[in-house]
């Protein structure tokens, strides 16, 4: 990406093996077929699950070893993505921190780049604290380096427009994509190989304050007071060790296992015998959510508005009411016992999936905002 401006830039703050740098890694394999070539620039050095699958498709990976706190970061990273943007020469900045995108966007315009975009995947939260100022303060402080904000679903636009001091004309709605043949495919294989075992129920996403695990374990003990039940929490993070304390104060009750981050998600789908998705408010869109539909498993979620939007209000899965375990257990209870209503709602859904939610339109649409050629 030397001499002309050509490619793009993908910001991220980490390689973890999930949400944003999965959605980089897809969008660089869709570009790629386009003949559209981009690099990753990565503020954090850890964690670095998915470095080998960048480097299995030749990006070019930059570290900027960012330090985690200080307001000397703020410069750092503006000069590091001004450096990085004057060598690679891209036609455009991908930034994937809302927030931080306005020192991106800077460093970014610094170097002459003409197209810079923000993804956005959450809906904002801490409007009522009284440092959410700040927050506002620094998106306004983005507007001018910044082409869009794209919003990864209709809900978070609704936040944004009503929290920051944005026009609507500055913000742009693309769903996130995922390769929904191969989760469909991979998730098959495993079906219907075991017998004989407890409920098993299953949620993936980060172990952080923005999912509700908490009210998942609660149901899953409610539950598990009438029949056996195993739950799977796939992912990592922060509230790791307050969620597995949580789970030991229900021991005897449902066996809860911490599966950590994991590369085999798909598989992982195809033995559950229902899919939860305990989320907050602030719950963007939910790619596993998403891979849960594609993979055919029957869903229970919470009634949050990003999961109205994808399950299309409870056309395509049990939507329960926010942080109520005993709806949640009622609701897992029902669905896993199985029945036309269930069985109709798992075809609608993977057939949504894959109409809304693949990567070429999720690539297609990056492109465009970013200003990409593509073939």
């Amino acid at each position: 990406m030397s001499g002309q401006r050509s490619g793009a830039i993908i910001v991220l703050p980490s390689l973890c093996a999930e949400g944003t740098p999965v959605m980089a890694r897809d969008l660089c394999v869709q570009w790629r077929k386009a003949g559209v070539e981009a690099a990753v620039v990565t503020l954090f050095d850890e964690p670095n699950e998915m470095a080998p699958d960048f480097e299995a498709l030749g990006v070019p990976i930059l570290r900027a070893h960012t330090a985690r706190s200080g307001c000397g970061r703020y410069l750092a990273m503006v000069r590091f993505v001004a450096e990085a943007a004057r060598e690679l020469r891209p036609r455009g900045v991908l930034s994937m921190l809302f927030g931080w995108h306005a020192f991106i966007g800077l460093g970014a315009k610094l170097a002459g780049v003409p197209r810079v975009i923000a993804h956005v995947g959450n809906y904002p939260v801490g409007f009522e604290e009284p440092g959410f100022w700040k927050f506002q303060a620094e998106v306004l402080a983005g507007c001018p380096f910044t082409s869009r904000l794209v919003c990864c679903s209709e809900y978070v636009r609704d936040g944004i427009l009503r929290y920051f001091p944005v026009p609507r004309r500055h913000t742009a709605v693309i769903y996130n994509g995922r390769d929904l043949e191969d989760v469909a495919r991979r998730a098959a294989l495993v079906r219907g190989t075991e017998g004989g075992r407890p409920l098993r129920i299953g949620m993936v996403a980060r172990l952080e304050v923005h999912k509700d695990q908490d009210t998942l374990i609660a149901a899953a003990g409610i539950l598990a007071r009438r029949r056996p039940v195993e739950l799977w929490l796939v992912g990592d993070g922060s509230r790791r060790a307050a969620l597995e304390e949580l789970a030991r104060a229900q021991r005897g009750q449902a066996e809860v296992c911490f599966l950590g981050a994991r590369r085999d998600v798909p598989e992982i789908l195809g033995q559950l015998d229902v899919f939860a998705f305990s989320a907050k408010p602030d719950e963007g869109l939910g790619i596993a959510l998403i891979e849960a539909m594609a993979a055919r498993a029957p869903i229970v979620a919470t009634d949050v508005g990003a999961c109205r939007e994808v399950l299309e209000h409870g056309a395509l899965g049990r939507i329960v009411p926010y942080r109520d375990a005993a709806a949640m257990a009622g609701a897992l209870e029902e669905v896993a016992a199985g029945g036309p209503e269930v069985e109709d709602r798992i075809e609608r859904a993977a057939r949504s999936a894959r109409e809304r939610f693949s990567t070429e339109a999720m690539a297609a649409g990056y492109a465009g905002e970013l200003g990409l050629p593509m073939r």
